[in-house]
């Protein structure tokens, strides 16, 4: 029983979240691409670094920096790996980030296909899935792998939350 009501009382907040992002919303960007060695980029809270595991793992990155995984090389289902996005809360920011990677991947083009109106939807459900625990997005990274394209391609959707 009180797992059940926990359930209600998730989707109830969910809900209510989702209801937020209805309003109209325009910003800003306030990237940077770096001709740098390490950040790709720099953002309004950091730098973004886009590598492999072994770059990624010799960084000391600080606070509001950015780390994403690149897989876009994989043969099957290529895939990029924001490394604890649900932290990441602020839209702003969020947008800013998928507009990194959309420009990395044109300077650095693969097999790798993603929209960001797509990722910014998968995005925010995997933030709003990872606040009321559900397994299936307990992850601390989300994946914006190909496959999931066709997922998180939801038009209506994107109207109705105008991410």
């Amino acid at each position: 029983m009180k797992q059940k009501w926990k359930r209600k009382f998730a989707s109830i907040a969910a809900f209510i979240i989702l209801l937020s992002y209805t309003h109209d919303h325009s910003y800003e960007s306030h990237y940077e691409i770096l001709d740098d060695d390490l950040a790709y980029a720099s953002y309004r809270n950091g730098n973004i670094y886009i590598g492999d595991l072994d770059f990624l793992l010799q960084l000391k990155p600080t606070e509001g920096d950015i780390l994403v995984l690149d897989q876009r090389s994989r043969i099957v289902d290529p895939n990029m790996k924001i490394y604890h996005s649900y932290e990441i809360t602020d839209r702003d920011t969020r947008n800013e980030i998928l507009e990194v990677l959309c420009s990395y991947e044109k300077e650095h083009p693969s097999d790798w296909d993603r929209s960001i109106e797509s990722m910014r939807l998968e995005w925010f459900c995997h933030n709003v899935s990872y606040l009321f625990e559900y397994e299936s997005f307990r992850s601390s990274a989300v994946d914006l792998n190909n496959a999931d394209e066709k997922k998180f391609d939801s038009k209506i959707l994107q109207k109705i939350f105008r991410l």
